[in-house]
């Protein structure tokens, strides 16, 4: 055995355990932000006031991305890691004691918060694990144990009734034993800050489509996970069918995210992301017209996350098709704010059609969506020439700064 395969051996055998708890943390997540909008919705909350509920989840996300990185440094990732481990178990606790949209909306913001700085805890010590040769491939297992265990998640949605305190003492058995595993690792503190000083207005200068389609990926993926349960629930799905509805279009979007990184390189990159806002807003149309109880909702909607999900790594990638690639870790931080703002406005904007349409304006919204993606993208194709492409970046929805370090593409070439 070369010394080269001994050293990935000891670097997978060194990330391990924080895969594990990666994986236990993802459950947890995944099945808590789905029964809260099924609890909040049996509980007769308005729909308006479930996706503020919801969307204070992605304010406690931004703001975290941008004031926990410096605590790292100061701190340390293991103690980090168990305080805001500890701290989102017993929010998730907390939810059946206190059953009101100001209290849960408040437990929301403190969950995103820690949430947030979980994954910018993994992701710089993965970043510090990873060389030239294992980079993608780290990459790529962390974005496949992020999606397919929020998706996972939403299926423990069926283990027990919603308006029963057992699942959300599942969420939070499930995010305390991930404290166990990492608790465990002998890894060296990360040495390189994670960037959080950027500016937006630049950023859009420089990549005005790329920018509007992270604020729309962030918008669409924002009321999928805050409001596909409500929309579920709402049309008549037991507790069991609504976790598989769930599951089905973060799933769709796990599957679709490497054949379209690969059009994407292989194309003009804004051509695949027209296509693709394109394919999202019929798709979505036909969510709104079939019926609501039958299967072929779950595959409609199973194609929408194909669609919407990958949009975020599109994204990304134009952006840096049009900035320095030494510069896309120091515009992490802005493009962590644009998907934020989108993350946040996406499900109330959602939350009012559907409380004056009802449930199908989930659907409509959805297409609205992508709707200004499609005319932007279109203009851009047709009056500006196009940039020299760089290779796909691949990067999970649900991902913070620190994700760009590890997806930095200096450090392959």
């Amino acid at each position: 055995m070369s010394m080269q395969s001994v050293k990935e051996l000891g670097v997978a055998a060194s990330v391990l355990p924080l895969f594990l708890g990666l994986a236990l943390l993802m459950l947890g997540n995944g099945l808590l932000g789905s029964l809260l909008g099924v609890r909040a919705d049996l509980e007769g909350f308005p729909t308006v006031v479930i996706g503020v509920v919801m969307s204070m989840y992605y304010v406690g996300f931004l703001v975290g991305s941008l004031t926990i990185p410096r605590r790292l440094i100061t701190v340390g990732h293991i103690r980090v890691f168990a305080g805001l481990a500890s701290l989102a178990a017993a929010t998730a606790l907390t939810y059946s004691l206190f059953v009101a949209p100001l209290a849960w909306g408040g437990l929301r913001f403190v969950f995103g918060l820690a949430m947030s700085g979980l994954y910018v805890t993994v992701e710089s010590w993965l970043n510090d694990r990873a060389s030239n040769e294992t980079r993608g491939r780290l990459l790529a297992i962390y974005g496949l144990v992020v999606t397919f265990g929020l998706g996972l998640g939403q299926l423990l949605l069926g283990v027990d009734d919603p308006l029963s305190t057992t699942l959300f003492i599942l969420v939070g058995m499930l995010i305390s034993l991930a404290v166990v595993p990492v608790a465990l690792i002998r890894i060296p503190v990360p040495s390189e800050p994670i960037p959080v000083e950027f500016s937006v207005v630049a950023l859009a200068r420089t990549a005005p489509l790329g920018v509007l389609a992270v604020a729309i990926s962030g918008a669409s993926g924002g009321a999928i996970v805050a409001l596909g349960a409500v929309y579920a629930t709402k049309s008549g799905m037991e507790p069991a069918l609504v976790g598989v509805f769930m599951a089905s279009s973060i799933v769709g979007g796990a599957i679709s995210q490497y054949p379209l990184g690969y059009l994407s390189d292989r194309f003009p990159r804004r051509r695949v992301v027209l296509l693709v806002a394109v394919g999202a807003v019929i798709v979505a149309t036909v969510g709104a017209i079939v019926d609501p109880t039958g299967l072929l909702l779950i595959a409609v909607v199973a194609i929408y996350g194909s669609l919407a999900f990958p949009m975020y790594s599109l994204a990304v990638s134009m952006i840096n098709d049009t900035i320095p690639p030494h510069q896309l870790v120091a515009a992490a931080a802005g493009i962590m704010f644009v998907y934020g703002v989108g993350s946040v406005t996406g499900p109330i904007a959602v939350s009012v059609l559907m409380a004056v349409i009802g449930p199908v304006g989930y659907f409509w919204g959805l297409a609205a969506f992508f709707l200004p993606l499609v005319l932007y993208a279109l203009a851009r194709i047709i009056f500006t020439a196009r940039p020299k492409q760089r290779r796909f970046i691949n990067l999970p929805y649900r991902s913070s700064t620190a994700a760009a370090m590890l997806a930095d593409p200096t450090k392959e070439e």
